[in-house]
């Protein structure tokens, strides 16, 4: 490789592979030494692109005593035995999976594999459960040892066919008697691993004597997948620096700059987060914060479900549920665990056993966009990304005038259902639902600016009060007050009799007032007007 060039692993799976070509490889290696303390039957729950594969590939090759891998890695200076185990490594993502037949020849062509190359004489029963066991048992016997199992994306047949309860039946039968079979012959088994996108419990992983510890929300595998913000610095700076040189930015705005677009995946209580290291590998490659992640593929099972559920978009904002309704299957009428679950939300709050969830960054952002907002706005794929960059644009220029023209724009073609309709109260109060009603406006502005990855902020508590909405840009910062059937007017003397300026007079950025008036009966911005603070 030529000199001070750097290798980035897009898309590699294999630890051998990696080490061999030299690639930047964020050493995760402690992790594998706190799996075998924690338990010898493990499940790790992670979106696609995360890293799964690359972490069972290293498990491997520790397994199989390849300590020449890990000279200069956390591992390779902490690990005094190597001690050598057979292996037996199962890849789902290489099945089709459509259906059960397929599945099932998928699965006796690996068993035949690691027949063959053990020398081993075993009867070929179709039976995939007995075959696997015999399999085990005869491995260990032949090695000496007992045997590692390792099984990446387990759920690929369940997602493949879990919309067609005719496909679904069979090819479960198939799985439960593979799946069941590490546990069953747990006497034979060292350390058995098992990662997927989803935590299907009735497939004989999560239940009775076959369960897995999961280790998905385990606060001490947090960044198991994934790169943190100290990892990011550590290993990435010559990446850092050709971002920055090529856009012209500093090292600290570049930072920031992959952080907003590619950071914050957090998928537990604690506090860590990490960026997907499949987007940022690419960045650092081409030296463009582009959505790579969204581009590699988007999800099937997402695109499919998404589609046939009863998604609201509104629930987006202050999002808060329990650990359960994350880890559950998905369901066309709750598509909130498959949002979690793909990595379109992860958790950034938590309150007591409720857990706050949130879109992560602006590259998913991007991918709610295109997923979306077309759905709620009625503005085709084609041209919705333009009007949204125009959007953007006016923000940046300070354009206010043009801005609200283009958000008047967007409201006006969300659907009718979307607004409640005021109604009267017990008491006769023609105002009762008014509130819900400009609150409704409030979260869909705000979802739009999160979609677009600006900086914006709603319900901020000052000393007068609470601000409506604040959107900062590098030069800008428009502060925003609602009413509903009001008057421009009176949104301007609200901010300015509360004194929702203060928290800017000493910044240097032209701050502009805002006031926005929206329509109970039109379903739109009616007026507003636009005043620059002196």
């Amino acid at each position: 490789m030529e000199k001070g060039r750097v290798r980035y692993p897009i898309g590699q799976q294999s630890f051998r592979k990696l080490r061999e070509d030299k690639c930047v490889y964020v050493d995760k290696t402690r992790y594998i030494s706190e799996l075998l303390w924690t338990s010898n039957f493990i499940f790790l729950s992670r979106p696609r692109r995360f890293g799964k594969s690359l972490l069972l590939s290293t498990i491997e090759a520790y397994f199989r005593g390849e300590k020449e891998l890990f000279e200069g890695l956390w591992l390779g200076e902490h690990e005094t035995e190597w001690k050598q185990y057979p292996v037996l490594h199962f890849d789902m993502t290489n099945t089709l999976g459509q259906n059960a037949a397929q599945m099932t020849d998928y699965l006796l062509s690996c068993c035949k594999v690691y027949e063959n190359s053990y020398g081993l004489e075993v009867e070929e029963t179709t039976d995939i459960g007995r075959r696997f066991s015999t399999l085990i048992k005869a491995v260990k016997e032949k090695a000496n040892q007992r045997v590692v199992i390792l099984i990446d994306e387990y759920d690929k047949g369940i997602l493949e066919t879990m919309d067609d309860p005719e496909r679904l039946e069979p090819m479960s039968v198939v799985l439960r008697a593979f799946y069941s079979q590490p546990k069953a012959m747990s006497a034979y088994v060292q350390f058995c691993m098992i990662t997927g996108v989803s935590r299907f419990p009735n497939y004989t992983l999560f239940s009775g004597p076959n369960n897995l510890t999961d280790i998905s929300m385990n606060q001490d595998f947090a960044s198991i997948c994934g790169i943190t913000q100290e990892e990011l610095k550590e290993n990435f700076e010559p990446g850092i620096n050709a971002i920055a040189q090529s856009h012209g930015w500093t090292v600290d705005d570049t930072i920031e700059a992959l952080r907003l677009k590619y950071d914050s995946y957090r998928f537990t209580r604690g506090q860590e987060k990490v960026y997907n290291p499949y987007s940022l590998l690419n960045a650092f490659s081409t030296r463009e914060l582009d959505d790579f992640w969204i581009k590699s593929g988007t999800s099937k099972v997402f695109v499919k479900y998404l589609s046939q559920s009863t998604f609201d978009l509104l629930e987006l904002q202050d999002l808060w549920v329990t650990k359960r309704r994350i880890e559950d299957i998905f369901k066309k009428d709750d598509s909130i665990p498959l949002l979690y679950q793909t990595g379109y939300l992860t958790i950034a709050d938590t309150r007591g056993d409720l857990f706050r969830l949130a879109i992560p960054n602006g590259e998913v952002r991007n991918a709610l966009v295109e997923e979306l907002l077309p759905r709620y706005t009625g503005i085709s794929e084609d041209r919705l990304p333009i009007l949204l960059q125009n959007l953007r644009e006016k923000l940046n220029a300070g354009d206010a005038e043009g801005w609200i023209r283009e958000l008047q724009a967007f409201i006006a073609k969300i659907p009718y259902h979307l607004f409640s309709t005021p109604r009267k109260s017990k008491d006769g109060d023609e105002d009762f639902g008014i509130s819900h009603l400009e609150a409704t406006y409030h979260i869909i502005v705000n979802i739009i600016f999160q979609m677009m990855s600006v900086e914006a902020r709603s319900e901020i508590a000052v000393s007068g009060g609470r601000i409506d909405m604040v959107i900062e840009t590098h030069r800008y910062v428009y502060v925003i007050e609602y009413k509903l059937d009001g008057t421009p007017r009176e949104a301007l003397m609200q901010i300015d009799d509360k004194g929702y300026l203060l928290s800017w007079r000493a910044d240097d950025r032209q701050v502009i007032k805002i006031g926005i008036v929206f329509s109970s009966r039109t379903h739109t911005i009616s007026s507003w007007k636009v005043t620059k603070a002196t």
